[in-house]
């Protein structure tokens, strides 16, 4: 893989993520000082296909709330974030 390709990779993974970072602050609607984190990971479900989407919201009061979404973060979508109820 060339160093652009990868850069290129890259940088659409980090845009998908501040995506997510988006729709997860207008869906939860957390305090404006919560933090969200957004990050890939190795599915642990034996029949997800892939990678899934690993969303933790830490409010000020330091409660953590984590969701699990089973696909890639460049395929989550609003209806994904609805779909889990909180």
């Amino acid at each position: 893989m060339s160093f652009a390709t990868d850069l290129r990779e890259k940088a659409c993974t980090l845009w998908h993520i501040q995506r997510v970072k988006y729709l997860v602050r207008e869906h939860t609607q957390p305090d404006p000082n919560a933090l969200i984190s957004v990050t890939e990971v190795e599915c642990p479900d034996p029949t997800c296909p892939g990678p899934a989407t690993q969303i933790t919201i830490l409010g000020i009061d330091l409660i953590r709330r984590a969701i699990l979404i089973h696909r890639p973060v460049a395929q989550v979508t609003a209806e994904d974030l609805r779909a889990t109820g909180r």
